[in-house]
């Protein structure tokens, strides 16, 4: 199975909307089964479970796949994209995966919008759109709660070092999405789920959202990792298995350095070499059959230099016309407007960055399907807001309240943000 790119890319590239892609150079989120929306029920089908509320992947991706399987191994590394990847293989940064592309098969897909975690990882825990569990972005305005939290560290973005301090407001985690997750669905039908997270995060209030019903397994680095997920792989079960690896250092050197960063290609060569020596090649032959390995991403990531043009603060003008701080993402914000301040606001941007950000309203982003098809979660007008401001090339905006250091940032709609891979490898081909 080889880089079948052909079945998928066009697709992806070839779908436009008149609100959104004005400049052509935006890369619509699908949710018709060329996306990340379409991998739980792809892991699903795979493991004989149960149906979940998007489609599985397209045909031309799935026939390649098999039928069924014992085992399926879902790698998600942040932030690597479906551009970045390939250039890594290409440069001999990820030799492991290029070694066996002839026995893997790689398809492109679309990331969600926004591309960020927060909303990626709900909709593949959740097996639903963001218009339907309404996750929406790093920073989301909660109506119900009057404030904008952070929707990682599930705290108000204004407060420092009070990780999980919504629960004094009475948010509980396991039930603000009041949908269920996948390791509910899927233990209902007998498949195990188990997700390996970094020990820091294994008990955080997203963990505890996303991974109700589901084996958790905290790893300090890639040695316990990938020893862990050898010895239970190498346990025999019954029960068909789901098993995660979540995998965050890539993102944050990504925001550290910028995606260019030659650090960026060093890790990734070590996190593929270690995968391959202390994971794989540790495999009894009988651990093999019947296990897919599946690499993707939540999504990709974009070179922003600091800028202070694009700070805020440099805009005292634009700053008095906004009810309250931007949401969403620095790279997709959302705008909350004073009353019959549209025009002016819309005049400012086109005068502070020309052409570097396509304005559309909250509402025409619902109907262009940015965030999905079903029916929009009741909440989702509130947290989207007035406007939303698309960025090209390289433009954000940045309004925290501490200095801007990002070098690499994603959430907006450009080719390197949701393009990601999903590279499938059947673990039966290495012992051929």
């Amino acid at each position: 199975m080889p880089d079948y790119a052909d079945l998928t890319l066009p697709t992806l590239l070839n779908r436009h909307d008149p609100l959104v892609n004005g400049a052509g150079d935006f890369v619509l989120p699908d949710y018709d089964g060329y996306g990340l929306s379409s991998i739980p029920a792809l892991v699903s089908t795979l493991l004989g479970g149960p149906p979940l509320q998007t489609p599985r992947l397209a045909p031309q991706i799935s026939d390649q796949l098999g039928q069924h399987y014992q085992n399926v191994v879902l790698i998600l590394v942040d932030a690597l994209g479906y551009d970045h990847f390939l250039r890594l293989m290409a440069q001999g940064y990820a030799e492991f995966w290029r070694e066996h592309l002839p026995q893997a098969g790689l398809f492109t897909l679309s990331s969600v919008c926004p591309s960020t975690t927060a909303t990626a990882l709900t909709t593949l825990w959740t097996g639903t759109e963001p218009s339907t569990h309404g996750y929406i972005g790093y920073e989301m305005w909660l109506k119900e709660y009057s404030m904008t939290i952070n929707s990682i560290l599930h705290c108000p973005t204004s407060f420092i070092g009070d990780n999980g301090g919504l629960q004094r407001a009475g948010f509980i985690p396991e039930q603000f999405l009041g949908i269920s997750t996948i390791g509910e669905l899927f233990s209902k039908t007998g498949i195990e789920s188990h997700a390996f997270l970094p020990y820091t995060i294994g008990n955080s209030g997203l963990s505890r959202m996303h991974m109700q019903q589901t084996n958790l397994h905290g790893y300090v680095a890639e040695s316990d990792l990938w020893a862990d997920l050898r010895d239970l792989l190498s346990l025999r079960s019954r029960n068909p298995r789901f098993l995660y690896v979540y995998w965050a250092t890539l993102d944050t050197l990504i925001h550290r350095y910028g995606p260019d960063d030659m650090r960026i290609a060093a890790h990734f060569a070590d996190f593929s070499r270690t995968l391959a020596e202390n994971f794989l090649s540790g495999l009894e032959e009988s651990a093999c059959e019947s296990t897919l390995l599946l690499l993707t991403a939540d999504h990709g990531a974009v070179a922003t230099p600091p800028d202070e043009n694009y700070n805020l603060n440099a805009h005292p003008e634009l700053s008095q016309m906004l009810r309250m701080l931007p949401t969403c993402e620095s790279r997709l914000p959302f705008l909350f407007l004073k009353p019959g301040t549209e025009a002016v606001v819309r005049e400012y941007f086109a005068q502070a960055w020309p052409g570097e950000f396509t304005l559309i309203t909250g509402e025409e982003a619902i109907a262009a399907h940015l965030f999905g098809h079903s029916p929009a979660n009741p909440t989702l007008n509130d947290r989207v807001g007035d406007l939303v401001a698309l960025p090209h090339n390289n433009a954000y905006l940045w309004w925290p309240n501490h200095a801007n250091m990002m070098q690499g940032r994603h959430g907006g709609l450009s080719r390197l943000e949701m393009l990601i891979p999903l590279y499938a490898l059947p673990l039966s081909e290495l012992r051929h």
